[in-house]
């Protein structure tokens, strides 16, 4: 038996099948209304895209891996010893074009998230693309109408000291749940981060209230870190520990405290590919394309390293979601070639054929590429 649905909804499925169906009716309503109100009119368009692309849906297997630390695909397959059907199977995300002029400071983080209430036990870094030749830059908070049209007011501004593409949170701003915010960026050359194509979708929200209690739950059943753990001989289980914890942030949309997790663990020169495929993941639905393509090649080249074909397979294939996205069809193709051939010496039949049919369709609309762009 299998469902078709939305990967946002999919991966949530993970962590509801567990629960009494009381909890899972709960989660549901929460779900769906969350998307409403975060559908835009000016989203339709790609949205519609997307499904002419057949990047919306998936066929997730009815009974999916059971571990709850078990987040990021990559590890689930890798456990279950085998292809995982939501990340090798087709999946697409939803993504959202952004991130991909180094011209324009777009917003890094927050971005397209839920926050929780910054203060003093829960800082967040505002951080920004570095702009060649920019001296300082002044940031801006803005809130947006009820309609979520149009920034309507400034609840705060600063210009930075120096060059330095990020600046702290300010603890002082009042926000309320409900609201639409965002964060502007502007060079002393007058250039804004507004200017980025994934403006629209780059702001960011307040939990409500309920929402906490929920976070607090299912971070306690994560393994703590301490300081007796940190030994050479746990390090991956450090690292999976903490990619456990970037994982319940991701699944409920808070990329900003997802990021923070992942790119701590990417400081460390022993990351595995999955910290890489993680911030891939998480980059891609912030809306940030050209950090998700960085990371997905640095995971590559570490899966490489290991002759790991399960990793490189499905990174390909997350890899070739962006390129679609992007409308490079071309890249798309020769990652999806790459994962066929990766999955054939694995014996994934099913992924086999899955990805023959992604391959078909991307192959026709290059084909309608390179004909529209010789049409005079």
């Amino acid at each position: 038996m299998f469902r078709r649905m939305f990967w946002g909804l999919e991966v949530r499925w993970l962590k509801l099948k567990s629960q009494k169906p009381s909890q899972v009716a709960k989660a549901v309503a929460k779900t769906h209304y969350r998307y409403l109100r975060r559908f835009k009119p000016r989203r339709s368009l790609p949205f519609a895209l997307a499904l002419i692309l057949g990047i919306g849906m998936v066929e997730p297997a009815f009974n999916p891996p059971a571990a709850e630390a078990c987040f990021f695909w990559q590890a689930c397959a890798r456990r279950r010893g085998s292809a995982s059907n939501t990340r090798a199977g087709g999946k697409r995300t939803g993504r959202i074009l952004g991130g991909n002029d180094a011209s324009v400071p777009y917003v890094i983080s927050p971005r397209n998230a839920w926050i929780q209430e910054p203060g003093p036990t829960q800082p967040y870094t505002i951080r920004w693309n570095p702009v060649e030749g920019t001296r300082r830059y002044t940031v801006r908070i803005w809130r947006w109408t009820f309609e979520r049209d149009q920034p309507e007011l400034a609840l705060w501004q600063e210009t930075t000291l120096d060059n330095t593409p990020s600046l702290d949170f300010p603890q002082y701003v009042s926000l309320e749940p409900g609201h639409y915010y965002s964060v502007e960026v502007v060079t002393d050359q007058g250039i804004s981060s507004d200017l980025d194509e994934g403006y629209y979708e780059s702001g960011f929200q307040l939990l409500f209230e309920e929402d906490y209690q929920e976070l607090r739950s299912q971070l306690t059943d994560v393994t703590p870190i301490t300081p007796a753990d940190s030994t050479a001989d746990n390090r991956e289980l450090l690292e999976e520990a903490a990619l456990a914890r970037a994982g319940i942030f991701f699944l409920e949309e808070m990329y900003a405290d997802a990021l923070t997790i992942l790119q701590s663990l990417a400081d460390s020169p022993d990351a595995s590919d999955l910290v890489y495929t993680a911030l891939g993941d998480t980059y891609s639905k912030s809306g940030l394309n050209q950090l998700s393509i960085e990371s997905y090649q640095r995971a590559l080249t570490l899966a490489a390293a290991n002759a790991d074909r399960l990793s490189e397979a499905t990174t390909r294939v997350n890899l070739a979601n962006v390129y679609a996205t992007l409308g490079l069809f071309d890249d798309a193709l020769e990652q999806l070639s790459q994962a066929r051939d990766a999955y054939e010496q694995l014996n994934e039949a099913t992924e086999i054929a899955r990805l023959d049919r992604r391959i078909n369709v991307i192959s026709t609309l290059l084909t309608r590429q390179r004909e529209e762009s010789h049409t005079p």
